[in-house]
């Protein structure tokens, strides 16, 4: 016998997060990444929609730059 699903709108969700502690939040997701019920975007789409962004020129090239060493100063 199966665990019966129950359908929620996504205001009903965000209603119900709202009153979740950030710590709590921070469980939820974690739960949500164990069960791989969402799955991370890989590097290549991340790469490839940031590719998108900057040549479509929403982001000055400066600012990527400064963003790759932010990124990279957080390893």
């Amino acid at each position: 016998m199966g665990n019966p699903t129950v359908e929620l709108s996504r205001k009903q969700i965000i209603n119900a997060l709202v009153q979740c502690s950030p710590k709590e939040i921070k469980g939820i997701m974690g739960e949500l990444f164990r069960q791989k019920s969402f799955v991370p975007p890989t590097l290549e789409e991340i790469t490839w929609e940031a590719g998108k962004t900057v040549r479509q020129g929403r982001i000055k090239p400066r600012t990527v730059q400064e963003a790759i060493k932010w990124a990279r100063s957080k390893k």
